[in-house]
């Protein structure tokens, strides 16, 4: 008599646990890969140029840091989802703002207070913005043509590859008949002269030029647009005033609305060529050219090597040539570790420990 085996609950459950990710498992799936988890963007870049073995802990084995609300990121986002009802033409941003800072303290709970100070922050900086620029001749002839587009393309390399370079424009635009990148950034502290001089090498402006240009041959440059962040240091680095107390009087401590109404009326509205400012670049096909030949072609053969070395794929033995051993390191690349700092992955260095890390299975979540 036959008895038909069944697995336990136990042993279902066993089995069914996702595989832990690691070089021979590895949640991104490189830079050439289709699909949701693989590609490569400008911020998947700059880590690598920081550190090897902390980019592979990151995208390789999925370890990341506990998902923290960080206000330099966060304000731009503020920023972001103004500018984009504005483009829409939407006059109550605020309402979107409003939403997004609902979202953010659902998602962030112990961050709130935190969260709150920056959509102040906004509230008072973006009507300010808003009034400067809309007399300029620049928005005036401006026909926005794509607005926070998610881009997904194709990019050949000598060597055969073809990498898929992902991102996201902040706005396309039509001005005189040719087409401009115009890339929003919030800082706290930035040196205009440093920008201008550094555009045209910049890493990210240049690969979403690059990518803009899969779809058009009209692509003429890029504007740089700048808000300086408040209370960031510098001008505007200001704290609301404590209460006071003499023999006969009391003066309470300043409100919220004083404090940001000051910030705007005192520093934001009173000097506004210094919160705002636009550097514009015209792109030539020369300038493209020494950037991929001197940067991004040998930087994306290098990292498709570095992947198949670390994943053991081993296409490299079989059908492309070495990467070439040289290449430019492009501005807008920011590392902890150059800067004598530390990384959220240095304990796991040093102790193998995963505590104070997770792992997750999604990337690119900054693009949906």
């Amino acid at each position: 008599m036959s008895h038909e085996y069944k697995p336990s609950s136990l042993a279902t459950n066993i089995t069914n646990v996702p595989r832990r990710r690691d070089d021979d498992n590895p949640l991104w799936q490189g830079p050439c890969a289709s699909g949701p988890l693989g590609g490569i963007t400008q911020s998947m870049l700059v880590r690598f140029l920081s550190c090897r073995e902390r980019f592979r802990l990151k995208y390789v084995c999925g370890l990341e840091p506990p998902d923290k609300w960080n206000h330099r990121f966060g304000y731009g986002n503020m920023w972001h989802v103004c500018e984009e009802a504005l483009a829409k033409g939407e006059s109550n941003w605020r309402k979107y703002l409003q939403d997004h800072w609902m979202e953010m303290n659902r998602r962030y709970p112990i961050q709130q207070d935190e969260i709150a100070k920056w959509a102040y922050v906004c509230n008072v900086q973006f009507p300010e913005y808003v009034g400067y620029w809309s007399k300029h001749p620049d928005v005036k002839k401006r026909t926005p043509l794509m607005q926070e587009h998610v881009f997904d393309v194709p990019y050949n390399l000598p060597s055969g590859r073809v990498v898929r370079l992902r991102g996201k424009f902040d706005s396309v635009d039509l001005i005189d008949g040719s087409i401009y990148l115009q890339e929003n950034k919030t800082k706290g502290i930035i040196d205009k002269l440093q920008v201008e001089r550094q555009l045209k090498f910049d890493l990210q402006t240049m690969l979403y030029i690059i990518a803009l240009q899969y779809g058009t041959s009209n692509v003429k440059g890029v504007r740089y647009n700048v808000v300086r962040r408040p209370l960031s240091g510098g001008k505007g680095n200001i704290r609301p005033h404590a209460a006071k107390y003499t023999k006969t009087t009391t003066t309470p401590a300043e409100s919220d609305e004083a404090f940001y109404e000051r910030l705007r009326r005192d520093y934001i509205a009173a000097e506004p060529d210094y919160w705002f400012f636009r550097v514009c670049a015209e792109i030539s096909v020369k300038d493209v050219e020494v950037f991929r030949q001197t940067c991004l072609d040998p930087l994306l053969e290098t990292l498709c090597w570095w992947y198949d070395d670390v994943t053991g794929d081993g296409k490299h033995e079989e059908e492309y040539y070495p990467p070439p051993m040289n290449y430019r390191t492009p501005f807008g690349v920011w590392s902890a570790l150059e800067e004598g700092g530390s990384t959220e992955y240095d304990a796991y260095l040093e102790t193998g420990s995963e505590a104070g890390l997770r792992r997750v299975s999604e990337l690119f979540t900054e693009l949906k």
